[in-house]
Parts: C-alpha cells; sequence; structure tokens
C-alpha cells in the first residue's frame, strides 16, 4: 500500500507513518518499497494455527530443546515462543512463558539475529543471499550461496545454513554465529527436486560432511554399554555383543570431524577398534590429557 493508504487506515498522518515504518525497518522487519508502494516481504509471517494437548506437549518438548540450544537471548524466538503460547493451553502456556523469561535474562547477540533472518528470508523466498565469512586463514570475504535448509547442532549450542556456494559451484556448510554480515540479493534459484534434506543428512554424524564414508567400530565398556544400547545415535548404527559385557558399535558415517569429540565424551569406557588413524587420534588426545591433568595445579 502507499505511505497514504496507510495513515487513512491506521488513522494517523503520513509523517507518523514514515517514522512507524523506520520503526519497523529498525526492528529488522523486512519492509521494502516497490513502485511507491510499501511491502513486507510475504515470507515473513505465517498463518495461525491450533494445536491439540498431544501437539502442545511436543511443542512444549521442541521449546525446551530450543532453551537448552540457545545460550543467547534472541527477540525472535522469544516473540515466537510468546505467540506459540498464546494458542497453547493454559498448563503448557505457562511453561513456555517460563522458558521465555529465562532466555530473556542471557545476553543479546543482535548482529546473529540479523543474519539468521537475511538467511531465513531469503531460502524461503529461493534468493541469494551474500555473507561475509572468515576463511581459514581467518580473512573475512563475501561469499554468494544459495540456502538450501538450516539445521541446529547438537554440538557447541550452534546453528548451521547448508547451501551451494555460487562461486565454488559446491554445496558447503556455514556456521551462521560466523557470518559476520547478511545482504538479500534479487537473483533467484531454485532447489533440485532431488535434494533431500534427510538423506543428504543421513551419512553425517552431525551435519559435516567433510570426508569420503569411512566406517567405524566401536566397543563400549559396562556400564556404559548400557546406556549405548538405549538409543538410536545414528541411522546407519549396527549394535553386537562384545566380551564381557560390552557392546560393539558399527557406523558409517562422512568423516570423522563431528564423531570425534561425541567418543571422546565417553572417556575410558569407550574403545576405538577402526578406522586405525581415528583410533591413533584418541590416544594421542587421551595422552595429552593424562599428562596435563597429572601436573601439579597452575596458579
Amino acid at each position: 500500500m502507499t505511505t497514504g493508504e496507510i495513515a487513512r487506515r491506521t488513522g494517523v498522518n503520513p509523517r507518523t507513518t514514515y517514522r512507524d515504518i523506520r520503526a519497523l525497518e529498525a526492528m529488522n522487519v523486512p519492509v521494502y518499497e516497490d513502485d511507491g508502494r510499501i511491502a513486507i516481504d510475504p515470507n515473513y509471517f505465517v498463518a495461525p494455527v491450533k494445536f491439540t494437548l498431544r501437539e502442545a506437549m511436543a511443542l512444549l518438548m521442541g521449546v525446551r530443546l530450543m532453551h537448552r540450544h540457545r545460550d543467547q537471548a534472541d527477540p525472535d524466538v522469544a516473540d515466537a515462543f510468546t505467540k506459540l503460547a498464546a494458542v497453547l493451553p493454559a498448563p503448557v502456556a505457562e511453561y513456555v512463558h517460563a522458558t521465555v523469561r529465562q532466555m530473556a535474562d542471557r545476553p543479546a547477540n543482535p548482529v546473529y539475529s540479523r543474519v539468521l533472518q537475511t538467511v531465513a528470508l531469503s531460502w524461503a523466498g529461493h534468493k541469494a543471499v551474500r555473507i561475509w565469512y572468515p576463511s581459514a586463514n581467518h580473512e573475512v570475504k563475501p561469499r554468494e550461496i544459495e540456502p538450501y535448509f538450516l539445521e541446529p547442532s547438537l554440538i557447541g549450542h550452534s546453528s548451521y545454513v547448508v547451501a551451494r556456494d555460487r562461486g565454488l559451484r559446491e554445496m558447503r556448510t556455514f556456521k551462521l554465529e560466523r557470518i559476520t554480515r547478511a545482504e538479500p540479493m534479487a537473483e533467484t534459484y531454485q532447489i533440485p527436486g532431488e535434494f533431500d534434506v534427510n538423506k543428504y543428512l543421513a551419512g553425517a554424524w552431525g551435519i559435516f560432511h567433510s570426508g569420503e564414508p569411512v566406517e567405524v567400530r566401536l566397543r563400549f565398556f559396562p556400564p556404559a554399554a548400557a546406556r549405548v544400547r538405549e538409543s538410536i545415535w545414528h541411522p546407519s548404527q549396527k549394535l553386537s555383543d562384545g566380551p564381557r559385557g560390552s557392546v560393539n558399535m558399527t557406523v558409517t558415517v562422512t568423516g570423522t570431524l563431528e564423531i570425534t569429540p561425541w567418543i571422546l565424551g565417553w572417556g575410558d569406557a569407550v574403545e576405538v577398534l577402526a578406522p586405525a588413524d581415528l583410533r591413533k587420534k584418541i590416544s594421542g588426545v587421551g595422552t595429552k590429557m593424562a599428562s596435563r591433568n597429572n601436573r601439579g595445579g597452575r596458579r
């Protein structure tokens, strides 16, 4: 609508309308001018829905997981959860509001919020986006990407965008927290019809495709063995009985970058059987840990 039409509908003068539009821009609402009319990106809004109690409980679990995943305050997350609470049953809504209050006490990261919104809107509208991202030598350079999907990681409270890098003409994974700036572009793109997010992630331990598929064989000893049997840690996992109450796990992953810290998290309850280079790496880390922790305390 034109600013005059907005002013008439809202009962204010055009000058106030201009100030309101500037205020929306300051709040990162994607407002833009098109042929003399003011518009908001249609992908910015989603339709309201109603939930059953069981659906509400499923959403509450998602809210709590998001609470644990994000270690910084995010106004968009807080607003989304507050709106969500408005259509949830009262007992569930109370927990959602409590979660929002806890998240609001955390430090804010406005740069991350702007980056996430820009990338998300570009993905929703199938428009390329220019990002400024540090290279291996820590030099921040602009890159043009076509976002295919956004995915949170269980490691490091981080979120990622998996995208086609226009310069490299290859798929790449970018950590949103490392993007220092993001700008939407006018150019559109199409995600290939055969692309499947779940199939893409199936080979990764988390989200990274850091190498060719490799078979990892592990042995877990009691009492960790029982804990390992309780969960499906990876779609490719195969479990079998090992000696003295242990359990053997075999998984096939695209690179060992992400599975390495997971293995280390089990401490002496796990042994790497294969591949040899991963076994050597874990052994080396364990030796360094033992050496560092056997020294006298630093002053």
